[in-house]
């Protein structure tokens, strides 16, 4: 008897359990429904506002009683969609074009400064793309304060929108706050730094300098001048070299020299041409190539049979850098492991 009340009580908490799942699958259920009803009637929104708009819009941009009459025109209910309609051309345009659409959306960019207060990441992200886009240089307080934002992707938005003004008060805003991106790519962050403009590049030499700095942020400088081409970060990158014995640093800086570097710097590079760590040796063998002189074709063509073959290549660039290109040819007739390496750089294919 006992038994048949346990099967019982077990069978009706199976029951009570089916049951439940039961009625969260239906709630599940009815969520996605009207999640894609909501985002359908969203689209359709879209749709109408884009009839509506799209030809009134190319018109304003010529003509500015049009733009006046445009804007008087919207409802207000009407104005953060019209302005979210104008970010979709404000991403195909640039110069004076994107400075109308900013005038033109003005008015309404008072909304979209209260929605990058919103507690939702994803909100703000989007008004800071927006003020950043549009809304420069009026709301660019807000936009910097957002590099403060506890969302790194907020910050990370707010610096892109920064970047692409070649300010220098941007540009020292964004410097400011580089360390807490060191999370991500790092050519990413150098390629966003050097579109700020040659105009910074006196600001991105100090950061380079400053031993402060974390050495990944200054790894990022480093970058961002050979990026741009920056001749005068020569002396920088050359003293880095005798400063830090961080690798991605060292790495950096040697990039940097290989590209803007001058004989006066052979000395400091050489001192990383036996390094043990065969990265840091492979752009020291290549930089080498860029900044010294014929006396160093010697090591350079030893370094060939180095057992790293990420060394051995940067060995073969260097002698051809280093204007070797007969010494490479008369080591390519032989058959053996140099050989076959000399006469792949020779023929450009080293990549």
């Amino acid at each position: 008897m006992d038994d048949g009340i346990a099967r019982e009580g077990v069978f009706s908490a199976l029951l009570v359990i089916v049951g439940v799942l039961f009625i969260l699958t239906l709630a599940f259920s009815a969520y996605a429904v009207t999640l894609r009803l909501r985002h359908r009637a969203r689209e359709r929104r879209r749709a109408r506002y884009v009839e509506k708009w799209k030809d009134r819009l190319l018109l304003a941009l010529a003509d500015d009683d049009e733009a006046t009459a445009l804007q008087r025109s919207l409802l207000e209910r009407e104005h953060l969609p019209f302005v979210g309609f104008a970010v979709q051309y404000a991403r195909r345009m640039r110069g004076e074009g994107r400075e109308r659409l900013g005038r033109l959306v003005r008015p309404f960019l008072g909304r979209v400064a209260e929605r990058a207060e919103s507690p939702r990441v994803e909100i703000r992200a989007r008004a800071i793309q927006t003020l950043g886009m549009l809304g420069l240089p009026d709301h660019a307080q807000r936009v910097m304060a957002a590099l403060d934002d506890p969302s790194d992707l907020v910050a990370m938005v707010a610096a892109r929108a920064l970047a692409r003004q070649e300010s220098p008060e941007y540009a020292r805003a964004v410097l400011a706050r580089l360390h807490r991106f060191n999370g991500w790519n790092q050519r990413f962050l150098a390629s966003m730094l050097a579109s700020m403009g040659p105009e910074v590049g006196a600001a991105l030499r100090a950061g380079l300098a400053d031993a402060r700095r974390d050495p990944r942020s200054r790894a990022v400088l480093a970058d961002a001048l050979q990026i741009q081409d920056d001749l005068a970060a020569g002396d920088v990158a050359a003293h880095t070299l005798t400063t830090t014995t961080d690798r991605e640093l060292l790495i950096a800086s040697l990039r940097l020299l290989q590209d803007v570097g001058r004989p006066e710097h052979a000395g400091a590079v050489r001192a990383h041409a036996r390094s043990q760590d065969p990265v840091i040796r492979a752009q020291a063998l290549r930089a080498l190539g860029a900044v010294g002189d014929a006396s160093d074709i010697p090591q350079l063509v030893e370094s060939m049979q180095d057992t790293s073959p990420w060394a051995a290549l940067g060995a073969a660039e260097g002698v051809l850098a280093a204007g070797g290109a007969d010494v490479l040819a008369e080591i390519a007739s032989s058959g053996d492991r140099v050989g076959v390496l000399a006469r792949q750089v020779l023929a450009g294919d080293s990549r």
